[in-house]
C-alpha cells in the first residue's frame, strides 16, 4: 500500500490530537481534530480575569460547551459558510501561527504564545486575516455568552421576558459591580 503526498500531509496535519474525546461522537460538521483547535481558541478569547475556581468566577468555555455550539452552528450554516468556517479554523491551527513567526501549530503552543498569535491576527495588515480572526472570535463569543452563567461578568442579568423570580444569573456568577 502506498500513500500519496496528500495522505502524508493529512497524517502529519491531524496527528497528535486526542482521539478519545467523548465529544467526537456528537460532531456534525467539525473534523475530530478541530475539537482541540476550537477548545484552545475559546480558552484564549473567553479567558476569565480571575481563576475559574475563585468565588463568583464564570464557567469555563468547556463547561458551557462552546465547541459543540460552534460545531452545531457550522453544521447548520449554508455550505459556503460551512466551508469558510472550517477553512478558517484550519488556518488558525496551521497557517496563522506561521504568520506570527511560530513554527508549531496553534494547539501545540503555550497559552502565552497562543495569545501572541491572536494579537498578531487581530493587528494583521491583511484584511482577510483580521476578518477571519474576528469572525471566529464572534462565533466563539456567541457560544460562550449564550449561557446565563456567563452574563454576571458583564453585569447583565438577562432579559425581562419570562424572567425567573430569582433572575437569570445564579448569585454565584453575579458581578459585585
Amino acid at each position: 500500500m502506498t500513500i500519496g503526498a496528500t495522505g502524508v500531509a493529512t497524517m502529519l496535519r491531524t496527528g497528535g490530537y486526542d482521539r478519545s474525546d467523548r465529544r467526537i461522537a456528537y460532531l456534525r460538521a467539525l473534523p475530530w481534530w478541530q475539537l482541540a483547535v476550537v477548545d484552545a481558541f475559546a480558552d484564549r478569547v473567553c479567558a476569565a480575569d480571575v481563576a475559574y475556581d475563585a468565588p463568583g468566577a464564570p464557567p469555563t468555555p468547556s463547561e458551557v460547551d462552546v465547541t459543540l455550539f460552534v460545531d452545531a452552528y457550522v453544521a447548520d450554516s449554508a455550505p459556503e459558510i460551512r466551508r469558510d468556517l472550517l477553512a478558517a479554523f484550519g488556518a488558525l491551527e496551521h497557517a496563522f501561527p506561521a504568520l506570527a513567526g511560530e513554527a508549531h501549530r496553534f494547539t501545540a503552543l503555550s497559552p502565552a504564545r497562543q495569545d501572541d498569535v491572536l494579537r498578531a491576527l487581530e493587528r494583521s495588515p491583511i484584511d482577510l486575516v483580521r476578518g477571519a480572526f474576528n469572525g471566529l472570535k464572534c462565533l466563539v463569543m456567541m457560544g460562550y455568552y449564550r449561557d446565563p452563567r456567563t452574563w454576571g461578568v458583564l453585569g447583565y442579568d438577562g432579559p425581562l421576558v419570562m424572567r425567573p423570580i430569582g433572575g437569570w444569573v445564579p448569585l454565584r456568577y453575579r458581578s459585585s459591580t
